[in-house]
């Protein structure tokens, strides 16, 4: 369940109550055939010299979604307001491709840029049907050819003992 690189520090870890309640999340809308999303909250840290993200919560609120997309819904956002209070991180966001994979689409790419532009801000992709989960970052570099512009980034999930 990461994309590890070696012994060391994840790029990402993932709080097991906030990996629960988007996989709770995800698994409920793919039953209909749709995708979802939500927000990362949390932190950003450093361990002997490596940025890492940890992820404390999942946040949602309603999504207007079809098999292929998926958005916040007009409404979704005065619910957010309230839920993400001063101080809270948005480390990154969350979302579902049921049946098709984990990657980021070219929509996902601009959403990422636009939306999420810090070096520390992550996208997760999850494809409940299939039991994937994968986590990625924007490239530094410009994609040459059919290159990507994004990377996979290793993650863990936290259990509590």
């Amino acid at each position: 369940m990461d994309g590890t690189r070696g012994v060391g520090v994840f790029d990402v870890y993932l709080e097991e109550k906030a990996f629960e309640k988007a996989s709770a999340h995800f698994k409920d809308h793919a039953s209909r055939r749709l995708e979802a999303l939500g927000f990362l909250v949390g932190g950003v840290y450093s361990f002997e010299g490596r940025q890492y993200v940890m992820v404390e919560d999942y946040v949602t609120a309603e999504n207007d979604a079809t098999a292929v997309t998926v958005r916040f819904s007009r409404e979704a956002f005065k619910d957010l307001s309230k839920t993400l209070s001063d101080g809270v991180v948005i480390v990154g966001w969350c979302h579902s491709h049921p049946g098709y994979g984990c990657f980021l689409s070219s929509t996902d790419v601009r959403t990422q840029k636009v939306f999420f532009p810090e070096d520390f801000h992550i996208a997760v992709v999850c494809d409940p049907l299939k039991g994937e989960w994968k986590a990625f970052k924007l490239s530094k570099a410009e994609p040459e050819g059919n290159e990507e512009n994004y990377r996979e980034v290793s993650f863990a999930v936290v259990r509590e003992k």
